[in-house]
């Protein structure tokens, strides 16, 4: 984990209202930390897989961008934030994402209406959203 990077995240994200959004790309920049996403799967796949299927999600043409809702922001000094929760915004359908998420087990994908997204952040958005969690 690289430590610097993280202080630097928990600092910028302690200065932002909650709910406290963060681009994927970010969230996983010197992140290392199974606990931060995905901890519940039985075999989680790593770290470097959410990456690799997020950067991949992130390249399509239907997906405009990609955040993580970040749930516990310090969870300890060896740890990430911890999200468990992915905002994928752009045309991809419900059934593209949960294809391509099929590595990353969610427990649930589905519309931004479907989860009762706040008007907050579905403001921050700005487009249509679909949300993958992990419980």
């Amino acid at each position: 984990m690289d430590h610097e990077k993280r202080s630097r995240l928990i600092e910028e994200l302690s200065q932002e209202r909650e709910p406290q959004l963060v681009p994927i790309g970010r969230f996983f920049d010197g992140n290392d930390d199974t606990g931060s996403i995905g901890c519940n799967l039985p075999e989680h796949p790593g770290i470097h897989v959410f990456r690799d299927v997020f950067a991949q999600l992130a390249s399509r043409q239907d997906v405009t961008a990609i955040y993580a809702q970040i749930a516990e922001l310090d969870p300890g000094d060896d740890c990430w934030p911890f999200a468990d929760t992915v905002f994928v915004v752009g045309s991809i359908t419900d059934d593209e994402l949960r294809d391509a998420l099929v590595p990353l087990e969610p427990d649930e994908v589905g519309s931004a209406d479907e989860f009762g997204v706040s008007d907050i952040v579905s403001r921050q958005l700005n487009g249509r959203t679909l949300v993958a969690w992990w419980d």
